[in-house]
Formats: structure tokens, C-alpha cells, sequence
């Protein structure tokens, strides 16, 4: 981590106090590439690797899979009233029929408490609002200029809504698990941002579990007495059935306990949380809906 001392005056420029603002290192990736100090192996190399490419171009090789494999690949490729997509447990593919698929999607998007219809695109509009709140951070010293050219992507892609079938609960109508793909959107660097930030606070946590076997070590040195039960419990909908506000509020808390940060950083990390949680927009055949309630599976700091 990088820390920056920041120093605030007040208008009449009599007092200054000083923080101590934690930066997350992320800056966007370099274009440098360093032709001149290339050696004459590295040209060579360069030259032997890329004559066997094209010599594997040139030859034509043997297919691996029969006449009648590789039709059947292309015509579920060109067929656009199914969908592949793989299972949400288990690693398997599953071929759904697309009016089906729909159906799914929309019976989960038609629930006006967790989703709202948009009338267009908000991808510009949310832009300004990132902007300006990336401003502010960067006017008070919160984040450095390499931050805030990178947490302001300048050409964002619209996220994506999709299903993964739960084959698990039913193969022959499987609900779905609601993913939003939101690579390089609008919120995505400013998501990722928040991750590295609160990644320290949710390690310090008492029910914190690192992994399976984590537990296994856990369980390893636990005295095991007779009456005892070993009870597994799940939430259904976890991602999607938290309140904004009471999200906010259960990591306003954490991040008060700890005090990792000075208060103006965890009021722009609370800010940010916000942000994203009210600007999750994705689209879904061709429509553009609002995540109006959860956060989604998909953006960095959601976990």
C-alpha cells in the first residue's frame, strides 16, 4: 500500500490537519515497449517462433474429431433456439431451449423489488456522476492522479445480464443463477478499487473463513463431544436480498471498528459503495434494467 500525508486548510487558512490516506497501487497498464534494448537472441527467438507458427499454418493438420462431430458443432453453434451455458455446481454444460431460458430470466426480472425496467441507456449519465464523484476524491487527496485516471474508464462496455442453470435443484426446468458480467463497465475499476480496500477488514472478522481447509484445521483441534450436531446452513438469494442501506451500514460499522482508515477515506469508500450499488445497470435482450435491491454477482467488491 502507498500512503500519502494530504494536508486540509480551512477557509480562513488558521488550522491544518493531516491525514494519512491509504492508495490502492492501480494505475492502467503501461504501452511501453522497449524495442531498442531488444538483443540480437531476443531477434532470433523472435524469428525461430514465428516461423514455426506460420509453418503450422501452412501445414494442414488432422482433425481430432469425425465428419460428423464437427457438424454437429457447427450446427449448434448456427442454432439460435438453444443456449449453452455451463452449470452453476457440478462443471457440466447444459443445453437449454432459448424460449425457456428466457422465460427464466424474465420471471427473475419481472420482480419489481429487486429490478426496475429502464427507459434507455445510463451508461453516459452515470459516467458524468462517476466523474464528478472521482473529483471530489481526487481534490481532497483520497485517491492520486494515477487512480483517478484509471478508475475512469473512458470507453466502458455495457454490462451483460445472464443465467447459470441449476441443474442441481432441477435438470428439466433449472432455475437460474442471476449473473451480471460487468467487465470493463463503467463502475468495474471503482468496484475493484473498493475490493482491495476492504479485502484487510473482512480478513479480520470473526466468522472470516478462509477456505475448506481452513475449517478442516479448525475443526481439526475442536474437542468433539457426543451430543454435539455438525448443522450446514444456506441463504437463499444472499447476493440479491441484502438492503443498500443495511449493507452500508454493516461495513460503515467494520470500518469504524478497525479504524483502518481516516474518517474522510471511509466516507468516500461508503460514497462509492453507493454509487455502485445504485448505478447497477445491465442489459438483457436489448433492454436495460436497474438492480434495485443487492448488489450483484459479478462486480469485484459484491463478495
Amino acid at each position: 500500500m502507498c500512503l500519502k500525508k494530504f494536508s486540509l486548510k480551512n477557509p480562513i487558512e488558521k488550522e491544518i490537519t493531516t491525514s494519512v490516506f491509504t492508495h490502492s497501487g492501480l494505475k492502467e497498464g503501461s504501452s511501453f515497449f522497449p524495442r531498442n534494448m531488444i538483443s540480437e537472441e531476443m531477434r532470433i527467438f523472435e524469428y525461430m517462433v514465428m516461423a514455426d507458427i506460420k509453418k503450422i499454418h501452412s501445414e494442414k493438420l488432422q482433425p481430432n474429431l469425425t465428419k460428423d462431430e464437427r457438424d454437429a458443432l457447427s450446427n449448434l453453434k448456427k442454432d439460435l433456439t438453444i443456449i449453452i451455458k455451463p452449470a452453476d455446481k457440478g462443471g457440466g454444460i447444459v443445453i437449454m431451449d432459448k424460449v425457456a431460458y428466457d422465460q427464466e430470466a424474465l420471471r427473475q426480472l419481472n420482480d419489481d423489488t429487486t429490478y426496475r425496467l429502464l427507459p434507455s441507456n445510463p451508461t453516459q449519465n452515470i459516467k458524468t456522476e462517476l466523474s464528478n464523484l472521482l473529483n471530489k476524491g481526487s481534490d481532497a487527496g483520497i485517491i492520486d492522479k494515477q487512480e483517478l485516471k484509471y478508475l475512469n474508464p473512458s470507453f466502458p462496455k455495457i454490462p451483460v445480464f445472464y443465467l447459470l442453470p441449476k441443474i442441481h435443484k432441477d435438470p428439466i426446468h433449472p432455475p437460474g443463477r442471476p449473473i451480471i458480467s460487468g467487465i470493463q463497465s463503467v463502475t468495474s475499476h471503482l468496484s475493484q478499487y473498493l475490493d482491495i480496500l476492504l479485502q484487510p477488514l473482512v480478513k479480520s472478522t470473526s466468522s472470516y473463513l478462509k477456505d475448506t481447509m481452513s475449517l478442516l484445521q479448525i475443526l481439526e483441534d475442536f474437542k468433539w463431544e457426543p451430543d454435539f450436531l455438525l448443522v450446514t446452513c444456506d441463504v437463499q438469494s444472499l447476493y440479491s436480498i441484502i438492503p443498500h442501506s443495511k449493507g452500508c451500514e454493516a461495513v460503515r460499522y467494520h470500518l469504524n471498528l478497525h479504524q483502518t482508515y481516516p474518517i474522510e477515506q471511509v466516507e468516500f469508500i461508503l460514497e462509492g459503495i453507493s454509487f455502485i450499488l445504485q448505478n447497477n445497470y445491465f442489459s438483457f435482450n436489448d433492454q436495460f434494467y436497474l438492480q434495485c435491491m443487492g448488489t450483484a454477482m459479478g462486480t469485484s467488491f459484491a463478495p
